[in-house]
């Protein structure tokens, strides 16, 4: 099924801004992969809340659509889900009636302010102080959190709550001319794997004894900011000598930041709980991008990549249904 030219831009910008990707672009909704797996239905009583009270992508009309996939494997799998379009506070989300919190994608809040002619632009957090006290506080007493960000210029409106877990955050694009897997551009592209070190089969995500058929092998990554933390905390590293561009907000060149240490996801135990965070919001999405004739999965029902397989083992490390 097509899509008005107009709804489907918008949807594609909030997965990639253009500039940085393969310019603005058309796209469809994929309605047909299913990932097909040993669900652990009736064996839990998760209860996972999706936050719809920011302007995540579930603040959208066509949200839920572009993650179909996505939520239709944590109901395979068992989880009770939930929106919520309140604020994220204890009354909402707390260790002892909620199992897994997802904000997926937060872009900032912006206010143009205007004095003798000239223009700037005001860039806050939609986050409430007490929201990220909140959230904090319920990961520490024994919730998860699954957090994916939002991409430059609107990047980091999550990150007041990254700053609360001591997660150091780069926006831009993450770049590394050898991995980079693209046509063009600096948006970062990438097939991770084992054979070139941005999969970290160390990490406990990738442990499970449940299902070893969904441990993820390949995984496609498009055009995420880079973060950090701690080396053991990477799921999926960027390759070394990686390049952070982030685009100059007074003139035409780039402000470039390499190293060693950029991740993609990362996933840490804080307190009793457990945290992941995905700088590409697209990585569980069931979209077509419509580029050069070409069509382009992003992502979940690549046929190269395991990110299905990628969801369910951090779901359910993230909800301590494997350790």
């Amino acid at each position: 099924m097509r899509y008005p030219r107009s709804f489907l831009l918008c949807a594609v910008s909030l997965l990639t801004y253009a500039m940085y990707a393969q310019g603005t672009v058309e796209a469809e909704f994929d309605t047909i992969y299913r990932y097909d797996f040993n669900t652990l239905k009736g064996k839990h009583t998760k209860r996972v809340v999706i936050d719809a009270s920011h302007n995540t992508i579930y603040s959208l009309s066509y949200g839920k659509q572009s993650a179909r996939e996505m939520l239709r494997i944590l109901k395979a799998d068992g989880f009770q889900l939930a929106f919520t379009e309140q604020q994220l506070d204890s009354t909402t989300v707390h260790a002892s009636t909620v199992d897994l919190l997802i904000i997926h994608g937060m872009p900032n809040d912006k206010k143009v302010l205007e004095a003798d002619g000239k223009k700037e632009t005001l860039y806050t957090s939609p986050l409430s102080k007490e929201e990220v006290i909140n959230i904090g506080t319920y990961v520490h007493e024994g919730g998860s959190l699954l957090l994916f960000l939002s991409h430059f210029p609107g990047g980091s409106g999550a990150l007041p709550l990254l700053e609360a877990f001591s997660v150091k955050f780069r926006d831009g694009y993450a770049y590394q001319s050898e991995h980079h897997i693209s046509e063009g551009g600096r948006c970062g592209h990438f097939l991770m794997h084992t054979g070139n070190e941005m999969l970290n089969k160390d990490h406990p995500v990738f442990k499970s004894t449940l299902d070893t058929a969904t441990l993820p092998e390949n995984i496609k990554f498009y055009c995420g900011a880079a973060v950090f933390r701690s080396p053991e905390d990477a799921i999926l590293p960027f390759p070394k000598n990686t390049i952070n561009y982030t685009p100059s907000r007074t003139s035409n060149e780039d402000l470039e930041e390499s190293s060693n240490d950029y991740a993609g996801m990362i996933g840490f135990q804080y307190g009793k709980g457990r945290v992941v965070i995905c700088t590409d919001q697209g990585i569980f999405r069931s979209l077509d991008l419509l580029i050069d004739d070409k069509r382009i999965p992003v992502t979940i029902h690549d046929p190269e990549s395991d990110n299905a397989g990628l969801l369910v083992n951090c779901v359910r490390w993230l909800t301590g249904l494997q350790e």
